[in-house]
């Protein structure tokens, strides 16, 4: 999990992108609750052995040219 506004797998079949969230509260009713904005999480699962490379977004997609960060990953099982 990285705390990112979005991302994507650039090479490699190693790991998966599961999906990019935003915190969220459970309310006493069951409700969730979760605050306006940018997602604040990215989240990648490891499937197997081997390498990959991703690209890791931060900052607000709508009021700031987003920071751009490039990860080498190696997976070992």
């Amino acid at each position: 999990m990285f705390g990112a506004s979005g991302g994507r797998l650039l090479e490699g079949e190693t790991i998966e992108l599961l999906g990019v969230f935003s915190t969220g509260v459970l309310s006493d009713d069951g409700r969730v609750l979760s605050p306006l904005g940018p997602p604040t999480n990215i989240l990648f699962r490891a499937l197997r052995s081997g390498q990959a490379r991703i690209e890791v977004i931060r900052g607000d997609p709508w009021q700031a040219i987003p920071q751009r960060h490039e990860i080498a990953i190696v997976v070992v099982v």
